[in-house]
Formats: C-alpha cells, sequence, structure tokens
C-alpha cells in the first residue's frame, strides 16, 4: 500500500442475532491522492493479494483483542474483504466482513472486550443492533455513546480522543 494513503474514518455496524451469532462491518475510508487503490482494481491478481494482506492483518488486530460473550472467550474471524470507491479515485473503502459466536441465554446477557487504549487517529462511529424485542440495559465505552429505542447502540469517538481499553454492553 502507498504510504500517501491515509485513513479519514471508519464505521462498525454490529448485526447480532437471538441464536448468537454477531456479524460485522467494518468499513475504514481513506484519503488516497495518487489513486492506488483504484489502479489496483484494474490488476485482479494484485488486488487479490492486497485483498488477502488485508484480510491477515485485520485479523491479526483482531487477535490482540479480548472478546467475551457471557464470560466465554470468543474470536472473531475475517471472512472477506473488498475495496470501493466514494465516487472519486483518491476516497476509496476498506470493508471487511467479521463474525464469531457466542452463547447468548434468555434474561441477561453480556459482551466484553478488551483491547489496547489509544489515540483515536480519525473519527469512527459504531452501531449495534440487538434482536428484536430484546433491550440494551447498560453500557460501559469509553467515548460519547447512547442508546436508540431499546436495542441498538450508536457509539461515537473523535480524533483525539483515548478508545478501547475495556468496553461491555449488557442487554437481555
Amino acid at each position: 500500500m502507498s504510504e500517501e494513503i491515509i485513513p479519514t474514518s471508519a464505521s462498525c455496524y454490529f448485526s447480532v442475532s437471538r441464536t448468537g451469532e454477531f456479524h460485522q462491518f467494518l468499513v475504514y475510508d481513506y484519503y488516497d491522492p495518487n489513486g492506488y487503490y483504484a489502479k489496483l482494481l484494474n490488476e485482479p491478481r494484485r488486488c487479490r493479494e492486497e485483498l488477502r494482506r488485508l484480510c491477515v492483518n485485520m485479523q491479526g488486530f483482531l487477535d490482540q483483542e479480548e472478546v467475551r460473550v457471557n464470560g466465554v472467550r470468543v474470536y472473531p474471524k475475517v471472512l472477506t474483504a473488498y475495496i470501493s470507491h466514494r465516487g472519486f479515485m483518491d476516497a476509496p473503502y476498506i470493508a471487511w466482513v467479521i463474525t464469531f459466536r457466542g452463547k447468548l441465554r434468555r434474561g441477561l446477557n453480556v459482551f466484553e472486550n478488551t483491547s489496547e487504549r489509544e489515540v483515536a487517529e480519525y473519527d469512527f462511529e459504531i452501531l449495534w443492533q440487538f434482536p428484536k424485542r430484546s433491550r440494551i440495559l447498560k453500557f460501559e465505552i469509553s467515548t460519547e455513546s447512547q442508546i436508540i429505542g431499546k436495542n441498538t447502540l450508536y457509539v461515537v469517538a473523535r480524533k483525539g480522543e483515548m478508545v478501547g481499553g475495556y468496553e461491555r454492553i449488557e442487554f437481555k
């Protein structure tokens, strides 16, 4: 990847099923002044290699986190990634599809994630969508967060804020 490519923002969408499947769609937006990714899309073999590399790198980051569902460690797995653009050669994004499974139960359920604390290098937002008729009871997250309705959690962090560390979401 060109060293001139700069991450500008990130979005992450979690969808949690009643069967305990957690589906994560992670999108990073970049500023790519030389159109590295736009050119790469015209070279299928190199593009596949880059996507493989991106998946391996993201898996490495995920492996450094400790994720637990109801006290049992689970292991997020990168399924695939793809590259596209937001209309301009210098505005690519990379999206990863990630999944993991935890054993949910009737009543109280707890999602926990422990990662290294760091300063956010760009703005990001996370949206958690829990199953219909479920309810978020409380949460512990280091950045601005709010419950929308009963089963959606919106998290936002701005460039320069401390992020990561211990996070917990209790839901029913």
